[in-house]
């Protein structure tokens, strides 16, 4: 098993010191690290399907889950998120969300696209799991858990997921298609989600 965080980015305050700090922190996610910290998806979100507005998203890979967590105070990257300022608040640089899940190692395709999806609640369990269930099929790639630690964001997440497509028009427009319309509604979502479940979806290409 592998850790992984999945990265939302909701607003980037100050772009100078945003993309310094993402300059100069690349070489820490080249997975050769103890942590083996590697970068496996970021760029800007094409489309923000569900929630509110991502800029940017990420999916980095580590060893563990413990290796997940244990980077964030790693002192090198510490160092690093100095550009972002204080290291216990970085509000005046970027508002994101950095969430830690357990899940089996990801293998990425050429053309592969994901949703990289945040869950703040989970008001209706059983319905939720019934449509994460029937919609399986929609994808070739699935990582998704419980959040096991969260390093940023005033939002807490409960559940975060990347899910993986073999071509961009399945991440954009999947939701349009019948088998997962069925899939909502096995999960009693077919008129709406709000009162089984709040998430962010956000789509964009397996590339960094």
């Amino acid at each position: 098993m592998k850790g992984y965080w999945i990265n939302h980015v909701i607003e980037i305050k100050d772009r100078e010191r945003f993309f310094a700090y993402a300059s100069a922190s690349e070489s820490m996610f080249a997975g050769d690290n103890k942590y083996g910290a590697l970068m496996k998806v970021f760029g800007p979100v094409s489309a923000t399907l569900k929630g509110e507005a991502v800029s940017h998203a990420a999916l980095v890979e580590f060893n563990s889950i413990q290796a997940a967590i244990d980077f964030w105070n790693d002192p090198d990257y510490a160092a690093v998120r100095a550009h972002l300022g204080p290291l216990d608040d970085e509000s005046s640089v970027v508002e994101r969300r950095v969430c830690c899940i357990e899940a089996d190692e990801i293998e990425i395709s050429t053309d592969q696209w994901f949703w990289l999806n945040h869950v703040s609640e989970i008001k209706d369990e059983e319905s939720f799991f019934k449509y994460a269930n029937a919609s399986l099929e929609h994808f070739n790639v699935t990582a998704f858990g419980p959040v096991i630690h969260q390093h940023a964001g005033t939002q807490k997440i409960q559940l975060a997921a990347a899910l993986g497509f073999t071509c961009a028009d399945l991440a954009l427009n999947v939701r349009e298609t019948e088998s997962y319309k069925s899939a909502l509604a096995e999960g009693n979502m077919a008129d709406g989600e709000s009162h089984v479940v709040s998430r962010t979806i956000c789509a964009l290409p397996g590339t960094i």
